[in-house]
């Protein structure tokens, strides 16, 4: 068995040989072998395809405990150029996965255990292929974590029911009838449709309809061309719903579409909606939440992450909890330019991971 300090060696080359190769989700083919291939050569667990991603599989023929499963993504965000960076971690986060199962190797923890990587994080889309997991395997519980700017190196935090918030992307379209724009009355104008309904998003999502936090995001608009002779006809709205609970952001978006029908149809207006990056809310399970501070010693979070994470498809089938371990106050946020995972964060991620593995 490779020695701790070798141990972290390694994944440190692993993680830089990731930061050197992000790919954008659903396209992370390289990612992946490499991170298969660095499995194969440095353990002997069992690798299998799991939707879009894989999963190693440690195994124990007595084990009396339940099996826990501890999961990591590994896709890179999409830039603007059509190029992938890893301002988000999720290198630091496959390679810390990939030390956990280093540190099990050859060990007895008196259970199974499921070493999940998953693709497709940044768009919401891949968490759900990978609930292929507990239909092939008996899964008791299951982990996951993120690292946070802004908080002291190696701080866990986590907190029982919503860690992150549940969100979704919708596109409302409304079409209408071109006309000149010296003849504006011959066409049928979105304008005062449009207008109205954005002044009309704030009072629906006042806190005090809902249960928990809620929220409507206006990412843009867009109506009509830059033709200063043709009147509008046509216009979309871009629109973040955000909620602590999936039930008050369905609520939400449901008086959204509502309104938008009505007034497409007071206006002569055409209507059709669509909906992206859809990421369900994270609510830990307050057990294995528990688990997490205690076991893990961390901090109870005050309140939810604004933030979304396709991690709560996975508690759909199981109990788990995701948590949070800083990157240190000073280090820049994610999403940004600046960032970069701190190698510094690998080794007290992997101890986390090996503290569940051992509860």
């Amino acid at each position: 068995m490779i020695k701790s300090e070798e141990i972290l060696h390694t994944i440190q080359r692993l993680r830089k040989e990731l930061h050197a190769i992000p790919e954008v989700s659903g396209q992370e083919r390289q990612t992946k072998a490499a991170l298969m291939d660095f499995l194969k050569g440095h353990t002997t667990l069992e690798l299998l395809s799991c939707g879009g991603g894989f999963y190693a599989a440690h195994r124990e023929t007595a084990a009396k405990k339940p099996a826990i499963a501890l999961r990591a993504d590994y896709d890179a965000l999409s830039m603007p150029d059509g190029s992938a960076c890893h301002l988000c971690g999720h290198d630091g986060h496959a390679a810390a996965l990939c030390g956990a199962a280093l540190l099990a190797e050859g060990g007895q923890f008196d259970r199974n255990i499921y070493f999940l990587f998953q693709p497709a994080e940044e768009t919401g889309a891949g968490a759900e292929g990978c609930c292929e997991l507990f239909r092939r395997e008996t899964v008791g519980e299951i982990y996951g974590a993120h690292n946070l700017p802004g908080l002291p190196l190696g701080q866990i935090v986590t907190r029982p029911g919503t860690f992150a918030c549940a969100s979704r992307g919708v596109i409302l379209r409304f079409g209408g009838k071109p006309a000149h724009a010296a003849y504006p009355e011959n066409g049928i104008s979105p304008a005062t449709a449009i207008g109205r309904l954005l002044c009309a998003l704030p009072p629906l999502y006042e806190q005090s309809r809902y249960t928990g936090m809620t929220l409507c995001t206006v990412i843009g608009v867009q109506m009509g061309e830059k033709a200063f002779g043709a009147a509008a006809a046509d216009a979309e709205v871009w629109l973040t719903l955000r909620a602590e609970h999936d039930i008050d952001l369905t609520s939400l978006h449901e008086e959204i579409l509502h309104l938008s029908r009505t007034l497409a149809a007071e206006y002569g207006l055409t209507f059709s909606h669509q909906v992206q990056d859809v990421f369900p809310a994270t609510e830990n399970t307050p057990d294995c939440a528990n688990k997490v501070l205690n076991v893990c010693g961390g901090t109870l979070l005050a309140q939810p992450m604004r933030w979304s994470e396709d991690f709560g498809h996975y508690m759909k089938y199981c109990p788990g909890a995701f948590f949070g371990i800083g990157a240190g106050e000073k280090h820049p946020p994610l999403h940004t330019e600046c960032y970069e995972y701190p190698d510094v964060l690998l080794e007290p991620t992997m101890r986390a991971f090996l503290a569940l593995m051992r509860a």
